[in-house]
């Protein structure tokens, strides 16, 4: 009987699931296009992301990508919702096609691009600035994240990085130096481990 049970309140919770991602794409799509975000086909969200967009930046997001923005949707525990947002008008985000993001923050001033089939775990942390350049300013880096990458979760990933094909970044890491291809890296700083 308690496996009945069991079984009943799962489906229960996949159809919650259902309904809510529904009802999230649908908002976030119109809002996606009220900020002049570029968004692909058959893309997903969870939760309300947040955005912002600096008027002349752009963000273009590929097809079938997927944005979790609540616990509900990642057990491993979200902090915040995603976050994209642009600072300067020339500032460029680019997603590739087939990528997951779990509460990720990702502010740009100048460049930032991921690749296709890309998963960015929970909490992930991406910029190409540092900020309060109120205090002290630095030049802006582009960052690149080329296809097939994994990030693990509460990874930052620092201005002028730029992740290789097929890397895997393992949780907690703190990125602040160019990682090359179809390697596993991991670490404060982040080092590379083995080939994979």
């Amino acid at each position: 009987m308690e496996y009945f049970y069991q079984r009943v309140i799962c489906k229960l919770y996949r159809i919650r699931q259902s309904i809510i991602g529904c009802l999230c794409t649908i908002y976030m799509r119109f809002k996606c296009w009220i900020w002049g975000v570029k968004l692909g086909n058959c893309s997903k969200f969870i939760g309300n992301m947040i955005i912002f967009r600096c008027p002349g930046s752009s963000i273009v997001i590929g097809d079938n990508c997927k944005f979790v923005s609540t616990s509900y949707g990642n057990f491993r525990g979200i902090n915040h919702r995603c976050i994209f947002q642009t600072n300067t008008s020339n500032a460029k985000i680019r997603i590739g096609h087939n990528c997951g993001f779990s509460g990720v923050s990702l502010v740009c001033s100048e460049s930032v691009i991921i690749g296709d089939d890309c998963l960015i775990g929970a909490n992930v942390v991406i910029g190409d600035r540092d900020d309060h350049s109120d205090v002290y300013h630095t030049p802006y880096k582009p960052v690149e994240i080329k296809s097939g990458t994994w990030i693990g979760m509460n990874v930052c990933i620092l201005k002028g990085v730029t992740i290789g094909h097929n890397t895997i970044i393992g949780a907690n890491s703190v990125v602040t130096k160019s990682i090359p291809d179809n390697v596993i890296a991991a670490g404060n700083p982040c080092r590379v481990i083995k080939q994979r």
